[in-house]
This record gives C-alpha cells, structure tokens and sequence, in this order.
C-alpha cells in the first residue's frame, strides 16, 4: 500500500510530500533541508528515495533541492520549460524571500504524459502552465490522486499568475483540464490535503479562476 507524507520543514516552505512506494520520491523539496530531512527519516532512510520531482521553478519548491539531492542521491526532475530558470533568482522569484538561488541542472527531464512507474502508482505528467511555464501536476489515475502543485488549491482556490512567467489564460486552461480527471484525493503545493468532494473543489477552482483572471 502506497503512503503518503508531508515533510516539509519550514514555516513558509512548500509543502514537500514524500511518497512511498517501490520507488520513493520526493515531490518537491521546499527551503529547509535539514528540517525535511529530519522529517523524511521518521518514514524512511532519507537514502531510499529515487527522484525529487519538482512541480515548478519557484524557490519555496525547489530552494532545498540540491542539498537534498546530494543526501539523498535522489535523482533531481523538473519539466522542460523550467529548466533553464532553476539558479536564476528573478525567475525562481528567491528574491522574494531574501535568497539567492542555488545552481543547479536537473538530471532528468520531464514532459507532457511522460509516467513515472513507481511501483504500484504510476503518476503521469501533465503539463498545466500558467502559475509558471512548466507547471506540471502529477495524476494517478486508479488511485485517483493528483499532486496538483500550485495549479489548483482546496476550497476553489488557484495559483497566482502576477508573477513572473505567469500567465492568467493558460492558468485558466490548466486548471480546466484538471476538471475532467476523476480526483479523490489532492496533495496540493500549498495549504493542506484534502480529500473532501475534491471534484467539486477543483469545478470551484475553475469558476473563480475565471471570474479573476
């Protein structure tokens, strides 16, 4: 049986789930690397886990994920359209929170439908622009799953597309898209999990999106 964990370490990081399956990964990896590792080893051997998957460039996602890669050995991920962003501190928007962000080059790439096997999920890529270019989501269609990254949130609510890079009509679009899978459950990149009429959430999601943006 598959589980699940939020790991995250810090305050103001994203959240950072660690899925365990055959293969374990990291979906995201927030800023406190230490913090999450210390909560990663309550589950697992923080060595155990294979990929760090990253939903997006933004650094309260991706601002510990080399040195969680160098603990881990985890193989570090992100869709095409986000990796020349990844180090680049206007992009990553670190300046934000005060940080510069770290250098770094993906050792995989991922894009629209690719499916990462990870023994009893396999979690297919799905690329939903707008929060930032290469936003993607992650769907698992017979556990009805979606780690929705900053795409969509519970109770109707959306990414922000004032930033840089994004993008109010693919948002729209992206988040469409995700009307028309079958979710029981959704992990999302910010606020907490939610397994509450999660459709409804997502049609919510939608409606406001397109009466905002």
């Amino acid at each position: 049986m598959v589980e699940v964990h939020k790991v995250s370490g810090a305050p103001y990081d994203s959240n950072v789930f660690l899925v365990m399956d055959e293969h374990p990964i990291l979906v995201d990896a927030g800023m406190a690397p230490e913090a999450t590792l210390r909560n990663i080893a309550k589950y697992i051997d923080p060595k155990k886990i294979e990929r760090i998957v990253l939903t997006h460039c933004h650094h309260d996602h991706t601002g510990a994920a080399v040195a969680l890669r160098e603990a881990t050995g985890g193989k570090l991920v992100i869709d095409r359209h986000e990796v020349g962003a990844l180090g680049d501190d206007l992009a990553t928007l670190a300046h934000m929170f005060g940080r510069m962000s770290p250098e770094c080059s993906p050792d995989d790439i991922l894009d629209e439908g690719k499916v990462l096997d990870l023994g009893e999920w396999k979690l297919e890529v799905m690329e939903t622009p707008g929060h930032s270019p290469g936003s993607i989501c992650l769907y698992e269609k017979n556990a009805k799953v979606l780690f929705s990254g900053d795409t969509a949130f519970p109770d109707g609510n959306i990414g922000r597309t004032d930033l840089f890079g994004g993008n109010s009509e693919e948002l729209i679009q992206s988040v469409e898209r995700l009307t028309k899978l079958d979710v029981k459950i959704m992990y999302p990149g910010h606020m907490e999990v939610t397994d509450r009429d999660v459709n409804r959430q997502i049609q919510l999601s939608l409606r406001f999106a397109k009466s905002v943006l």
